[in-house]
């Protein structure tokens, strides 16, 4: 089941934008091009991201990396596309007529101009270029496709004062931005993948792995930071995000609202149909007044928290496959709040699997000063808990549906949390949010669909 991406994955489709009469084509070729070229054809590429601040674009406009090629800084873009046609970053590849048409021996020099190899690949190490940014976007209808982002770097230091984590992002989308997309791509070490300032955007399709060092000392590393309202994070696999140690144990994890950006409004944030695999968590809501948030349909097989936070409200938690077996748990909570009388979650048609010490829950205590505690007695009802040699998994009162029994996947011992025949999650859910499961197989249409992520 836990099928790993290679380590840099190229996209397989160009065809993304809508061509009309105004829209160019725009070629970058680090190991061949020159930044005084026109940059408009494949013979005749920019070589680097200088050009891209130096040139004016207009919607419908594709910016196209050859595959192969490697860059290093970031740039600022403030150009905007349109609804109907959005700029796009993606990349190019040598065709099939240049192998047929070309002797192999002449290949060597036609796949260094022409595009061939890994995903165009991206890093800036350097904070003093834009905080670590590589594409730092303040236009909107913006779509970066089929990329590959790098070892991006941690900030020289960070506090609530000069707030240096805030800053980082290999993809930074600025406040006012919209209307962007980002998928396909892959993200390796970069402590914060994607900083979202904007709004109305899309996080889809793609990898994030292997950022295990602390930013600062309360941070860890984080994929995807939000900071606005309306935006949606679906499709995307997440492995080994955070870090150990600081004043909380760990931190850090898959995505996170936050709230100690200045600009932050923490509202309306879908999170579905997303892989968590080893993080430090699946989502923080580090805000105050957090509310409207939809988390469905996701596979946490995280170390910590599935979700934790401040003041929250109106959040709902539904059909997800939830796993917490994995150690050191540094939280032994599956939910934990700072503020459990401000804290309003609703928990529906969910799979819970937990170490044998913990309890989705509970129990019930005052927090004491800046402490994590339990979320206390919110609504559930119709899940499924389980929790080898403890008789209490939920920790509270059950609610209507709800179950306590093995759930009985189909190969637990490797990670595959699908449900075989006979699992007392099928056919126990109610009003499921979405209409097909994590993988992608249509919700039956019926009163019941199944518990967790994945129908049988």
């Amino acid at each position: 089941m836990e099928v790993i991406f290679p380590r840099r994955f190229a996209a397989i489709c160009l065809a993304i934008a809508v061509p009309h009469a105004r829209a160019t084509d725009y070629f970058i070729n680090s190991r061949m091009g020159r930044d005084t070229a026109a940059g408009t054809t494949r013979e005749s590429p920019w070589k680097s991201l200088k050009s891209i601040e130096a040139h004016r674009f207009a919607p419908g406009d594709r910016l196209l990396f050859a595959d192969g090629s490697s860059y290093t800084g970031g740039f600022v873009f403030s150009a905007s596309g349109t609804k109907e046609q959005p700029i796009t970053f993606s990349h190019y590849h040598a065709g099939a007529e240049v192998v047929l048409q070309n002797d192999r021996k002449t290949l060597d020099a036609l796949f260094t101009q022409y595009g061939a190899g890994p995903a165009p690949s991206f890093t800036n190490p350097d904070w003093a270029t834009l905080h670590g940014n590589i594409f730092q976007i303040t236009g909107s209808h913006v779509v970066i496709d089929g990329l590959y982002f790098h070892d991006n770097t941690n900030p020289p230091g960070s506090d609530r004062k000069n707030k240096n984590v805030q800053k980082l992002g290999a993809i930074y989308f600025g406040l006012g931005s919209h209307d962007c997309i980002v998928r396909h791509c892959e993200f390796f070490h970069t402590p914060v993948a994607i900083k979202i300032k904007g709004t109305h955007n899309l996080i889809a399709h793609n990898f994030f792995h292997d950022a295990t060092e602390p930013m600062a000392q309360s941070w860890g590393p984080i994929a995807i930071m939000v900071v606005s309202p309306d935006n949606e994070i679906a499709y995307n696999r997440i492995i080994n995000y955070g870090s150990y140690g600081g004043p909380y144990g760990s931190d850090g994890g898959a995505i996170e609202l936050d709230g100690v950006d200045d600009a932050f409004v923490g509202r309306n944030v879908d999170i579905h149909h997303n892989v968590s695999i080893n993080n430090n968590g699946f989502v923080e809501l580090a805000g105050r007044d957090v509310t409207g948030i939809r988390i469905a349909y996701n596979l946490s097989d995280d170390q910590d928290k599935f979700l934790g936070g401040g003041s929250m409200s109106d959040v709902l938690v539904q059909n997800n496959t939830i796993i917490r077996t994995r150690e050191p748990n540094v939280d032994r909570f599956v939910f934990w709040t700072f503020a459990p009388e401000a804290t309003s979650l609703t928990v529906s048609n969910n799979i819970f699997v937990l170490a044998k010490d913990l309890k989705v829950f509970g129990p019930i205590q005052k927090p004491v000063g800046h402490q994590r505690v339990p979320i206390g007695n919110q609504p559930h009802d119709h899940n499924l808990y389980f929790s080898e040699g403890n008789a209490d998994p939920i920790g509270i009162a059950p609610g209507a549906g709800d179950i306590v029994a093995d759930p009985l996947f189909v190969d637990a011992a490797n990670r595959n949390f699908r449900l075989r025949a006979g699992s007392p999650a099928i056919g126990k859910g109610v009003n499921a949010s979405h209409d097909h499961d994590l993988d992608g197989r249509a919700v039956i249409d019926r009163a019941a669909p199944d518990l967790g992520a994945y129908e049988h």
